[in-house]
């Protein structure tokens, strides 16, 4: 069995619910030498009013108590805060009550009578998770902020559910939000127009497929229903580890623009030194389509 160092819980408030005094003691003699501050009830109701008054990182609870039982109090305490985590102290003969506690969404549970290594490493478990999930959503906020904010038009798709999608798209293609997207091609409403002669019946499904092209496109205006003149490559690529598709559109002006500003800088640094340069002349002509008359 693991060993927890008193460090990991000394800031934490913990919440015990536990009608059994024999059980009640031992159990709160054991966590006051841990965590920083332990909230003692003897019944659902108790424990809920506690819940309110401190908000607590953690519930321990048993189920069956007088007043209210613990499941009952799980369901009012998920009602003001369903992140909370819950863990239920259960018999062997408790299995029904356990069935109701997977459908309130309690995944966590210690059997009775209670090994106290193994309630440190459950309440640690638990908080961690909690931690995660959190350091998860305040990284992904963090993300799509940067998303949002860079002027490429992209989105990204978690296996085959359009997960996340910039603004800069949304507003380009007169869409108010994601669910306004996933309605469009729920519909099989094609957004995308190939300036290439391609037989194809989902052009998501096609990009997939054909990564190795580069694929030349416009973009509808759903406001409209026309498609833009302006056009753009479709550059894709597929992270197997996490189960993602990422599509970003690159305007074919901004591409040429940028490719105009590296030709025209190595010729200026060309004939800074003396050098005259046909052949980046001759590329710079060819980005600007322009012709040698002879």
């Amino acid at each position: 069995m693991l060993e927890f160092s008193k460090e990991l819980f000394n800031d934490i408030s913990v919440l015990y619910v536990e009608d059994d005094q024999m059980t009640l003691d031992e159990i709160e003699f054991f966590l006051k030498r841990y965590v920083k501050n332990l909230y003692i009830a003897k019944n659902g109701q108790e424990g809920l009013e506690l819940f309110k008054k401190y908000k607590p990182n953690i519930i321990i609870t048993d189920i069956q108590m007088p007043i209210m039982n613990g499941l009952v109090m799980a369901e009012k305490v998920f009602e003001i805060d369903p992140s909370i985590p819950i863990v239920v102290t259960t018999a062997f003969s408790e299995s029904d009550y356990i069935i109701k506690a997977i459908e309130l969404g309690i995944d966590k549970y210690i059997l009775k009578p209670l090994n106290m290594q193994e309630l440190l490493a459950i309440i640690h478990k638990s908080l961690y998770l909690e931690k995660l999930q959190k350091e998860n959503s305040n990284y992904e906020d963090y993300i799509h902020f940067i998303l949002d904010s860079n002027p490429t038009f992209m989105f990204v798709m978690h296996s085959n559910e359009i997960e996340y999608v910039n603004k800069k798209l949304l507003n380009l293609l007169g869409l108010d939000n994601i669910e306004s997207l996933k309605e469009q091609l729920k519909n099989n409403n094609s957004l995308v127009e190939f300036g290439e002669d391609i037989n194809m019946s989902n052009w998501l499904e096609y990009i997939s497929a054909n990564s190795h092209k580069r694929h030349l496109v416009k973009l509808k205006n759903t406001k409209n229903n026309k498609f833009f003149q302006r056009e753009f490559y479709i550059s894709y690529r597929y992270f197997k580890n996490m189960d993602k598709s990422v599509f970003i559109f690159i305007d074919k002006n901004e591409e040429k623009l940028e490719q105009i500003n590296n030709v025209t800088l190595k010729l200026i640094k060309n004939l800074e030194v003396g050098i005259s340069n046909e052949f980046l002349m001759d590329e710079l002509k060819k980005i600007l389509d322009i012709s040698t008359r002879s």
